[in-house]
């Protein structure tokens, strides 16, 4: 938590970070992080290691395990370049010991034998792929890992900002980032140094005229790739913003699906989806096109480069200077050529793709903290539950409108009930988020037995406050798992107690697979009364001094109202509990009740007191017992006329 948590610059490991380090790099971008540590996984370590660059030394840092098995790689991949070079060499051999008339035994093993440990899919490419995948693993999982606790320390702000969808695709881009790691270690820097390698041997053991024409047509082959790719990438990358589009909007309708089905907006979702595929489909039409264009012109290039080797050698075996061997092996070694570099392109695209794909997960890296952990931050020694507003301040946006608290001063003593009311908008919830940190004040301060919000460590912070929430969000699993997220050390008695307590423990065992029955999405399955006393069960399990009520039983009816409020009373014994309300009744029993208006403290007292002054506090409770007698009154007037009707 907090000074703990990894953001971009440390999970990319782009320098050798302190923990006080938090900020993404100034010259970031994805040259940095080819430049990193993180290109080689290290085991059982931190990915806040203060070792110096793998690179540097000449060897990954990290397991010895890691690194044996990237030296062995390293290895592998020399001796495949050095077989590229005998394979075609040797088959010059064979041909020309089969004109002497004699079997060439020695020449035949050994082509054999080269050709068997060739390419990618020979002995020694197997070899280096299997290798290589706990490497490429481990990258993958501390990457994801990473990135993901990244984003669970952003702020509130950042999700509430986001659409869900989009997040959870661009974490899913941890695999991008390791295919183009792989390919360009593998597949693009092994076929560039082959080239280079061509034209020495063309030059040694033919003439600088086939070195000429072979490094011509490498490079202009090379170069027309990435020319059209830099066009062709600008197509990619509005097909995958399209892409993010239509799955956000697909994620939006399955999120919304009661909504959609209460307002039967079926056809209109599938419409609005339908025309965002639409919409991908003509994108993704533009960038196969340019492929297609792509892939004729390249073989245009090769068939000119094959032509013109072709010609030439053949006009040298024609006046003596060349033997037929030798033709075979230099036609060989440029066909040879010819198949990475037909995948040029596609490795080229790949991996323009992959950073294309990546690039959204390294902007949620770059994104950084609204609330930030001091790196001198303390504890929270034993709480007693003492909160103080000191001249509290806080606007969402400085720069734009009035503040949503303006010099908001109250105390809650330890162990006793403070209440805020007040209409929509005049800060009541604010104020909860802010002492749960979830934002920092603009100005004044917030503090817990004299300590400083801001002085105090997150986890430290948040384990001492307990929440139950107006609207209860559960996990997909069971009610046993949602119970325990509280306290995962909790006994099964300690959680039957807690949901005894929270009126929950007879209606849990009446479902048929009792505390193992799965809550659905968002817990759906649940009514939301049940919903809310599993909150104030793992409330209670939590065992917070601190207790945070943001009207928990706003949108409940009055039988499960009180019900909830008979487990709420039991629960708030002996903690300082602060409650958010919007049904009065509910809090006439606080020991301080303080009315907000417009981000200010109106009135402040009892219920009894502020009663008494007659004031806003007295004004809303009126409005709300008038309507709640009136609600009576024609709940019995319908029991009257049902009664009737039935004699």
């Amino acid at each position: 938590m907090g000074m703990g948590r990894r953001t971009g610059m440390e999970v990319f490991n782009l320098l050798r970070p302190s923990r006080e380090g938090r900020r993404f790099p100034g010259r970031g971008g994805w040259i940095t992080l080819l430049d990193s540590e993180s290109c080689f996984p290290t085991s059982g370590k931190s990915l806040h290691s203060n070792s110096a660059h793998p690179l540097t030394h000449h060897r990954p840092k990290g397991s010895p395990v890691y690194q044996a098995i990237v030296l062995i790689c390293i290895i592998l991949l020399i001796c495949q370049r050095t077989v590229n070079v005998l394979g075609p060499l040797q088959l010059g051999t064979l041909v020309d010991s089969l004109g002497e008339g004699k079997l060439p035994y020695k020449e035949i093993i050994l082509y054999v034998v080269y050709r068997a440990l060739q390419g990618n899919q020979g002995v020694l490419g197997a070899a280096r792929s299997l290798l290589w995948l706990p490497v490429s693993q481990s990258l993958f999982r501390r990457l994801s890992s990473a990135a993901f606790e990244h984003v669970l320390g952003l702020s509130l702000e950042f999700h509430l900002n986001k659409k869900v969808g989009e997040v959870t695709s661009a974490l899913s881009r941890g695999a991008s980032i390791n295919t183009f790691l792989e390919s360009f270690c593998f597949q693009v820097f092994p076929m560039v140094f082959d080239i280079f390698v061509a034209g020495v041997i063309f030059f040694v053991k033919y003439d600088a005229f086939y070195t000429i024409i072979v490094f011509f047509i490498m490079w202009s082959y090379i170069f027309l790739t990435i020319y059209v790719a830099k066009y062709r990438g600008k197509q990619r990358r509005d097909m995958t913003v399209k892409t993010r589009e239509m799955e956000a909007v697909k994620t939006d309708a399955i999120v919304a699906y009661e909504t959609v089905q209460h307002n039967c907006a079926v056809a209109r979702e599938t419409a609005r989806f339908r025309e965002h595929v639409t919409v991908f489909q003509r994108a993704e039409r533009l960038v196969q096109w340019s492929l297609n264009g792509l892939n004729l012109t390249q073989s245009s290039i090769f068939t000119l480069g094959t032509a013109l080797l072709v010609s030439v050698s053949a006009y040298k075996i024609s006046i003596g200077e060349q033997t037929v061997g030798e033709f075979v092996s230099l036609i060989n070694y440029f066909v040879q050529l010819q198949g990475p570099l037909n995948f040029f392109g596609t490795y080229y695209t790949m991996l323009q793709n992959n950073l294309i794909e990546a690039e959204r997960l390294l902007d949620i890296f770059k994104e950084t903290p609204g609330v930030v952990e001091k790196p001198d931050a303390i504890q929270l020694p034993s709480p007693k539950g003492e909160v103080s507003f000191n001249d509290v301040k806080f606007a969402y946006h400085v720069k734009k409108g009035d503040p949503v608290l303006d010099g908001i001063n109250f105390t809650v003593a330890p162990g006793t009930k403070t209440a805020i009311v007040g209409e929509s908008g005049s800060g009541k919830s604010t104020s909860l988020k802010l002492l749960f940190r979830f934002y920092d004040v603009t100005d004044g301060s917030i503090t817990i037995d004299g300590h400083d919000l801001r002085d105090l460590k997150l986890e430290s912070l948040r384990s001492n406050i307990g929440v139950v929430p107006q609207d209860t969000v559960l996990f997909n699993a069971t009610i046993m798992y949602n119970l325990l997220y509280a306290r995962p050390d909790a006994t099964e008695a300690d959680v039957y107690e807690a949901c005894k307590a929270a009126n929950i423990h007879e209606r849990i065992l009446n479902f048929p697979d009792g505390y193992e029955t799965k809550v659905g999405e968002r817990g759906l399955k649940l009514s939301g009364g049940e919903r809310q006393r599993i909150a104030i069960a793992r409330a209670i399990l939590k065992d917070a001094r601190i207790l945070l009520l943001d009207e928990a039983t706003a949108s409940l009816d009055s039988h499960t109202e009180r019900q909830i409020q008979d487990a709420l009373e039991r629960v708030t014994e002996g903690r300082t509990t602060i409650t958010i309300a919007h049904r009065l009744s509910t809090i006439t029993t606080s020991d301080q009740i303080i009315v907000l208006h417009k981000g200010k403290i109106v009135e402040r007292g009892t219920h009894n007191e502020l009663l008494a002054q007659g004031g806003r506090y007295h004004a809303m409770w009126e409005k709300q017992t008038t309507i709640e007698k009136k609600e009576k009154e024609k709940k019995e007037l319908e029991g009257e006329a049902s009664e009737t009707g039935s004699q």
